[in-house]
């Protein structure tokens, strides 16, 4: 896995920036090195060196596959047949394979998955590979503003998974938690590596606690300034993380009992005064405080990850505090509520 390869990555529409800063997150932890080369709508392909292509669908919360890049062409069934015929030759073996097609978007190609599909195999029993609907090993064909990239699947989302820790589901719930999908990208945007020590400041019901731990973090420190909550999160780690090396408290987050630069990643998200309480301190005042506490408390270097509502200028909160903004997402939430998302860096 030294050598410079060529992937492709599906991405969540969801929330496309975020599944984009995502993927770049989990590059910048796994990759020795890596280039974007192309972005498109629910797809992007780039360079990497030292990359597992099943790791990105592995670790992302909205990056939802993998793998390892055949072909980028025009979508036109004669490139799309022609491609695969050529990529035929370059597979890691005669197969089987199953060929999966997926045309997005209502773009000017105007073609149909069905014909895709059609073109695909059509060229690749050409090249000569052998193909079976029910084999193990997939080959994805995209359609997407008028290109088309062919690819070897790597690896999938865990969407089993997810849907098991979904909030309703675990043994302590309360309403307003973030969904899986979410909690594990802002945790990936904090560029937690496995064996990294990451913090939690306000807990909640331990949503990003747990994401942290089946990341390979080596400690999961996290706690909150209700009992309750940490309680809750206390019981939800037991059953999702067991055995894990975790700890959930009742603390301030002003005034966090970390060590200074004990902490590799922290990623949060701080209660804004609607659903979750700020104990009256006001959300401006409450993250002031606590980004002060959690600078002191990571390394050198590591990262920052928290959300506000946008109207609420998280970001220059990051800047006030003397952190270096590498990035800023707003995510719709409804008519009420866009949420900011701060990804700093802390020096």
């Amino acid at each position: 896995m030294g050598h410079r390869r060529t992937y492709y990555a599906l991405l969540s529409g969801e929330h496309p920036r975020l599944a984009l800063e995502e993927l770049k997150a989990i590059l910048d932890v796994e990759a020795r090195s890596y280039r974007l080369l192309l972005t498109l709508d629910g797809l992007a392909v780039f360079e990497a060196e030292g990359l597992d292509p099943r790791v990105p669908a592995a670790r992302g919360g909205l990056v939802r596959e993998s793998g390892v890049l055949l072909a980028v062409t025009e979508a036109r069934l004669g490139c799309v047949r022609r491609a695969s015929e050529e990529a035929a030759a370059m597979l890691p073996s005669p197969g089987p394979w199953r060929v999966e097609a997926r045309v997005y978007g209502p773009y000017a190609h105007g073609l149909g998955r069905s014909e895709v599909l059609r073109a695909a195999l059509e060229g690749f029993e050409a090249g000569g590979a052998l193909l079976s609907p029910r084999a193990g090993r997939a080959l994805r064909v995209f359609v997407t503003e008028g290109v088309a990239v062919l690819g070897v699947v790597g690896g999938v989302s865990d969407t089993r998974g997810f849907l098991e820790r979904s909030p309703g589901r675990r043994p302590f719930f309360k309403p307003g938690p973030l969904s899986p999908h979410i909690s594990r990208a802002m945790v990936n945007l904090s560029r937690l590596g496995v064996g990294g020590v990451y913090a939690d400041p306000f807990c909640g019901t331990g949503g990003f606690a747990i994401e942290a731990c089946l990341l390979g973090a080596s400690r999961v420190l996290c706690g909150d300034v209700d009992w309750v909550m940490a309680w809750g999160s206390t019981l939800n780690l037991s059953e999702y993380c067991p055995g894990g090396r975790w700890a959930s408290a009742v603390w301030n987050a002003a005034r966090l009992p970390l060590a200074p630069g004990s902490v590799d990643s922290i990623a949060t998200d701080p209660p804004y005064g609607r659903s979750t309480s700020t104990r009256r301190v006001g959300y401006r005042r409450l993250v002031r405080e606590f980004l002060k506490a959690a600078r002191e408390a990571v390394r050198s270097g590591g990262y920052i990850v928290y959300a506000g509502p946008a109207e609420r200028d998280p970001r220059g909160l990051a800047l006030e505090a003397g952190l270096e903004v590498e990035s800023y997402l707003e995510m719709y939430v409804h008519g009420s509520l866009t949420r900011g998302v701060v990804v700093a860096r802390a020096w």
